[in-house]
């Protein structure tokens, strides 16, 4: 008698997937997109142009320009006065040299150096520095036993170009053109002559009156010659 075959449980459920879940790697959520704004075009300052550059130029330009205008500038350093009489009345007495200094030359001239001390090549040197009207300078030095390279010196290199008379007094006339510097000399004879030098920035009609009030100094009183006056030197 055959027993009756019992079907067979199946060995697992299968539990079907929820229909209502969502698949993986779906968006859960839906992002509406908002509506762009349109950028600001460009300033066209911005860009660079030559027309935009030119006028930044101008303006700053116009702005530097008022600035120098209202800033008050220097064109010259106004040295003092310095009393060169009195010195060349103590050189004069000390050296027993016929110094010689400008008289009368009026406003607008003023003496800002001098000094008496060894020069070039160790000669001693009286020298007085002049400021004249128009602004510029011309230096007196006046020396004894002066030297070929000492009026080279004195003329600032200048190149002889003949010669200047003024008030029947002659001046051997040098021309220094790279410094724009004119020099009248007058060069002492013999080894205690005392030779001569006036030259400078001024224009030459200045320089002409100048030499010409050339005259000289009295001696100060009370001032013994030094001993080798031409060895030595004051300040």
């Amino acid at each position: 008698m055959s027993t009756p075959t019992t079907p067979s449980s199946p060995s697992a459920e299968s539990t079907p997937a929820s229909a209502s879940a969502p698949a993986e790697g779906a968006a859960t959520d839906t992002v509406a997109s908002e509506p762009s704004t349109p950028a600001a075009p460009p300033s066209r300052y911005s860009l660079g142009t030559f027309p935009n550059m030119f006028r930044s130029m101008f303006v700053i330009g116009l702005f530097v320009l008022a600035l120098v205008a209202i800033v008050p500038r220097i064109t010259q350093v106004q040295r003092p006065a310095v009393d060169a009489a009195g010195k060349a009345s103590q050189v004069a007495a000390l050296t027993t040299w016929p110094v010689e200094l400008p008289r009368g030359l009026g406003q607008g001239w003023v003496p800002t150096v001098a000094t008496y001390a060894p020069g070039t090549e160790k000669v001693p040197t009286f020298t007085t520095v002049w400021t004249t009207p128009s602004g510029a300078d011309i230096a007196l030095k006046q020396a004894v036993g002066a030297t070929q390279g000492w009026v080279a010196r004195s003329v600032n290199d200048g190149s002889a170009a003949g010669t200047a008379t003024v008030k029947s007094r002659a001046f051997e006339r040098f021309v220094a053109s790279d410094k724009g510097q004119i020099a009248y000399v007058v060069k002492g004879q013999g080894a205690k002559g005392l030779t001569l030098v006036a030259g400078g920035t001024a224009p030459e009609d200045e320089l002409k009156a100048f030499v010409a009030a050339l005259a000289p100094v009295t001696p100060a009183p009370g001032v013994s010659p030094a001993p080798a006056a031409s060895s030595g030197a004051t300040g």
